[in-house]
């Protein structure tokens, strides 16, 4: 019986211990959550007339980020994105860039895969602003005891839209769509 209580122990003890070592490995590691922004900035121009989807661009984290007291992404880290959609200028509209950012190179050269967009308004697409419009009509505008006051009231006809171009040195956020893992 006394043998029958050391192997149940032994077995006990071997169920248990990967409970530890995960627990372990867990507190090594810190996650950075989905929807976090992140500033950075684009140290090369780019612009909708001379992109073509796929081409790889690179941002530069502008300052550290912290997560406790721990320095997780350091100052000058690079975060490499390829653009992953054009909208090219039609009339009523300007052009447009989507970029997915896929991965981070920290400055001790840890390689973190993830899953971003440089963030903006408009369903993370850069540009895309409306246009002005061209012709203007005149519209008599009645007030009580004046005369009627002509008013310009735009039509329909919009301008043909410009490419969009991002400067080199534009601040731009990383937003994530995956939680990312630091080790």
């Amino acid at each position: 019986m006394d043998i029958f209580k050391k192997i149940l122990c032994f077995l006990f003890f071997l169920l248990i211990l990967p409970l530890f070592v995960t627990a372990e490995e867990i507190s090594d590691s810190l996650k950075i959550r989905k929807g976090a922004f992140i500033k950075v900035m684009n140290p090369v121009e780019f612009s909708t007339l001379i992109s073509d989807i796929g081409d790889e661009l690179y941002f530069i984290n502008t300052s550290d980020l912290f997560l406790y007291e721990t320095n997780v992404l350091p100052q000058n880290t690079k975060i490499y994105g390829e653009v992953e959609d054009i909208l090219e200028p039609v009339q009523g509209r300007d052009g447009a860039i989507k970029i997915l950012i896929n991965k981070i190179i920290t400055p001790d050269k840890k390689i973190y895969k993830v899953k971003g967009h440089i963030y903006s308004e408009n369903d993370n697409y850069i540009g895309g602003k409306p246009t002005q419009s061209i012709y203007y009509r005149k519209v008599p505008h009645y007030t009580m005891r004046m005369k009627p006051m002509l008013q310009a009231a735009p039509l329909n006809v919009l301008e043909q839209g410009k490419h969009t171009v991002v400067k080199p040195g534009a601040e731009l956020f990383l937003i994530l769509d995956e939680d990312l893992i630091i080790k």
